[in-house]
């Protein structure tokens, strides 16, 4: 079991704009120290979240089934990795195991690129730097536990691209893997337009359509596929309808999102068929 941190001993504190998205939400640290925990509960508490602790990775599986049990399911789980080292990743791993599906973010005094990947094919979302400013930390939470609550009652944020596969559990990690990587497939896409190389653009803006086409971004596809019919009519990189298609092509890719936009479907449900 998990003992509870008790706001009252802290003076109180909200963060502007995310009271809304953490009240009564319930979140659960794993292997925070005294001091972590002090940093990490005190402001979360004082935007209306409920915070628990788990010692270690048994504590944190036990914690997780309880509540799903109870039907109450955490709508974060934060690991303190500073005091785990590599178990921190073997406990996401565990966490996906048994069926959590919410999000998991992975606190760290590294955050490094090679850090951020390692936690994100364990299961986390998210890698953030423990800082002494707590704000950085409410934000990322509440973004966090707003996606979950999206997800869990079947709708994605506004304005947010979401996959026709994203009602499907057992795809959850898939497209969450290809929107962490979305940033570096735009990018390897500007960098060829700016560049100048039209064979590469090309090349990218086909990887960008077929990628989408199988993780079922329908929106990111049709556009991708716009951009590649104007680079064809003009055959110049920085024609305007060209950058325009990818400008339009960014921004859909920058606000996508592996929240799904409607209910899962029954359990036993069989998946789409691929392709």
């Amino acid at each position: 079991m998990s003992d509870r941190f008790d706001d009252s001993l802290f003076p109180g504190r909200s963060a502007a704009g995310v009271t809304s998205l953490l009240h009564l939400s319930r979140l659960l640290l794993v292997d925070g120290e005294d001091g972590t925990r002090f940093r990490v509960a005190s402001g979360l508490k004082q935007a209306g979240a409920s915070v628990d602790f788990a010692n270690c990775g048994d504590d944190a599986v036990s914690c997780v089934l309880e509540a799903q049990d109870a039907q109450e399911p955490y709508d974060l789980v934060m690991l303190d990795l500073s005091g785990m080292g590599r178990e921190g990743c073997d406990v996401a791993e565990r966490l996906r195991d048994v069926g959590y599906a919410g999000p998991i973010l992975a606190l760290s005094d590294k955050t490094s690129r090679r850090e951020a990947t390692r936690c994100i094919e364990a299961g986390c979302d998210d890698l953030l730097g423990k800082l002494d400013d707590p704000s950085q930390l409410i934000e990322a939470a509440a973004t966090l536990v707003g996606r979950e609550k999206a997800r869990r009652f079947g709708l994605a944020g506004p304005g947010e691209v979401t996959s026709e596969l994203s009602a499907y559990p057992d795809l959850l990690m898939m497209l969450r893997r290809f929107v962490t990587n979305l940033p570096e497939s735009i990018e390897s896409v500007l960098s060829a337009q700016r560049e100048q190389d039209l064979a590469r653009l090309r090349d990218e803006l086909d990887r960008v359509k077929r990628n989408a086409t199988s993780h079922g971004y329908l929106e990111i596809r049709a556009s991708a596929v716009s951009a590649q019919q104007e680079l064809e009519q003009s055959n110049k990189p920085d024609a305007q309808g060209v950058v325009d298609a990818i400008d339009e092509l960014t921004d859909l890719c920058q606000r996508a999102t592996a929240a799904p936009s409607q209910p899962p479907p029954p359990s036993g449900s069989p998946l789409p068929p691929s392709g």
